[in-house]
């Protein structure tokens, strides 16, 4: 039976799952069931220059507790934003976003914007 909507570990759905891998690029991003191109276009916008996106993160390496430290800036306001690993999935895959190679970072983003907006519906279609 097939699983719709179940939240997993980033670790549950990428064998070797790292908030970085390869370097980070444009094409990293994958847009998946959330009306969120006006963020994601943002997201591909910083990858032109990594260092950007990597400013973001606190917390630089995954860990076993699952818990990361990012900061965005609201209203020129540098604003933390802590969340967990767990992403909704549909067919054992990230529903949202997701990037290439298991790498965490634009999944990350995406699940801290959405918390800044209080849940991901308040980001659809912007």
């Amino acid at each position: 039976m097939k699983q719709y909507n179940k939240w997993k570990r980033m670790s549950e759905i990428y064998d070797n799952a790292q908030i970085f891998h390869g370097g980070i690029t444009p094409s990293d991003i994958n847009q998946g069931a959330l009306g969120n191109c006006y963020y994601l276009a943002v997201l591909s916008a910083m990858a032109e220059i990594p260092e950007r996106v990597e400013a973001c993160f606190h917390t630089k390496e995954r860990n076993s507790a699952g818990i990361y430290l990012m900061s965005f800036f609201i209203n020129g306001v540098v604003s933390p934003v802590i969340v967990d690993d767990h992403v909704p999935t549909i067919y054992d895959r990230p529903s949202f976003v997701s990037t290439k190679d298991g790498e965490m970072w634009a999944m990350l983003l995406d699940k801290a914007w959405a918390k800044l907006q209080g849940t991901y519906a308040r980001v659809e279609s912007g």
